[in-house]
């Protein structure tokens, strides 16, 4: 007899803020760039500045000193591109990281966006940009379920994430809030010039990593090390002197990968070890 059907938790769409104000013409969630008849409240001005009857308040009209008559002015709200950029490289595929935890947080991404009336887009990437993966903006409703069901199905595999500099050239060429999702292994001036590639839009870093392959180092013994992108297969032997320059050598990275980070504005989310929806919501209300 089989056992029962295990589904993984529906996703909880969670709210998210701009530190920019988005252009276009289509209304949506965030308050835009320039002024409109209606959205979020911005300022008074003068009726001579903005000729509006409309939107005169007597009421700031009647605090003037001056007798001036004021308006209302808003900042209309329009919608923004949410898209998120998977590294599906040989190297993301330990410990089952892009099925697990991020399937689930692209899926939460996806829905969020949805719901607040934005368009979504995923593109999965090896060495190439993979289209069987990849999903264009959309609106649709379920398209939480498919972005999930596509990246549980992806095997990352091959040398390198070339494929996240396609998918920069297929993003939109108005801003969009892009998540940049990799365990950036890569070298330093390669995550670079990536993040050049996407300096038109808003880039959250999703740093991708298992803390267990530092934790779990022995102190004495012989390990098998294994390289995920070549396949590569070398027998070490573990000693105290060599596992603290291992660790110190991964600390020194992250501390690189930081400064490169913090010298583009950029502030990246961990995704260490399993999905924090609770961290992804205070790092989108941030802006």
């Amino acid at each position: 007899m089989s056992g029962p059907i295990i589904r993984p938790p529906h996703p909880t769409p969670l709210p998210y803020r701009l530190r920019w104000r988005p252009e276009g013409i289509v209304p949506g969630a965030h308050p835009g760039h320039g002024d409109g008849a209606e959205g979020e409240f911005r300022r008074h001005v003068p009726l001579l500045r903005q000729p509006d009857p409309r939107r005169i308040d007597l009421r700031a009209s009647l605090r003037d000193p001056y007798g001036d008559l004021h308006v209302r002015q808003f900042a209309p709200r329009r919608t923004v591109p949410v898209a998120a950029l998977v590294d599906l490289s040989g190297s993301m595929r330990f410990g089952a990281a892009v099925a697990g935890r991020v399937a689930e947080l692209c899926s939460v991404l996806a829905l969020s966006a949805v719901r607040s009336g934005d368009s979504f887009a995923l593109f999965g990437c090896d060495a190439h940009l993979r289209d069987d993966i990849s999903i264009p903006l959309s609106r649709r409703r379920g398209l939480e379920e498919e972005v999930r069901a596509r990246l549980a199905a992806a095997q990352p595999a091959g040398l390198g994430a070339a494929g996240l500099f396609e998918a920069a050239g297929r993003l939109p060429a108005r801003r969009a809030l892009v998540f940049l999702v990799s365990d950036f292994l890569a070298p330093l001036d390669e995550t670079a010039r990536l993040l050049d590639a996407l300096w038109r839009h808003d880039v959250v870093p999703v740093v991708v990593r298992d803390g267990a392959v530092e934790e779990a180092l022995p102190n004495w013994g012989l390990i098998e090390l294994g390289d995920l992108e070549t396949g590569a297969v070398r027998l070490v032997f573990m000693r105290p002197g060599l596992r603290r320059r291992w660790i110190a050598d991964a600390l020194r990275r992250r501390e690189a990968l930081g400064e490169l980070f913090a010298r583009r504005g950029l502030r990246p989310l961990d995704l260490k070890d399993a999905f924090d929806p609770d961290a992804l919501a205070r790092r989108l209300m941030e802006g």
